[in-house]
């Protein structure tokens, strides 16, 4: 789980510093494929250039997950509970995406953490992401109906945990 946040908090930062934009907004499927057997999330995410998103899963398992510069809240209604972790030290990630090499006018390549990522654009906007984490996952999130510069309210990312909820702090 961890290295999802990590993964999700450094397409936040990535977006906002290689691909310059203000917010940006899109439809997503990320596929797991974990030796033999292949796993496909599908949702929505919303992020701004400083640092805070909200990645929605919609299925097959239903989550809310905020970010911003200082921690993580996992949002998962179906169990009633939200996790929350606070970052002791946050990965300096803007640095990485400073860093991070042109391959062609739709390829970049950034690495974090020993893991390169490679990042597709159409029209200066990401299309895709593929990387392989330290467990030898291989991990493909395809973008669609992906918006540039909209609007995006605080409120959207701003995690709202109900009373009732129980709350693990990690």
């Amino acid at each position: 789980m961890k290295k999802i946040l990590a993964f999700l908090l450094f397409c936040a930062s990535a977006f906002g510093v290689t691909l310059n934009f203000v917010t940006l907004q899109s439809d997503f499927v990320q596929t797991i494929t974990s030796e033999n057997e292949t796993v496909d999330y599908f949702g929505k995410f919303y992020a701004k250039s400083n640092n805070r998103a909200y990645w929605i899963y919609e299925r097959p398992t239903p989550k809310k997950i905020y970010f911003d510069k200082n921690r993580v809240v996992v949002i998962e209604d179906a169990l009633e509970q939200a996790i929350i972790s606070k970052f002791e030290k946050a990965p300096n990630l803007i640095d990485v995406v400073r860093n991070a090499v042109k391959i062609t006018d739709t390829l970049y390549k950034a690495k974090y953490d020993g893991v390169e990522y490679l990042i597709t654009v159409k029209n200066y906007i990401p299309t895709r992401i593929d990387y392989e984490d330290k467990l030898g996952n291989k991990i493909k999130i395809t973008l669609s109906n992906t918006k540039k510069d909209f609007k995006i309210s605080d409120d959207l990312l701003t995690p709202v945990i109900p009373s009732y909820y129980d709350v693990i702090n990690q």
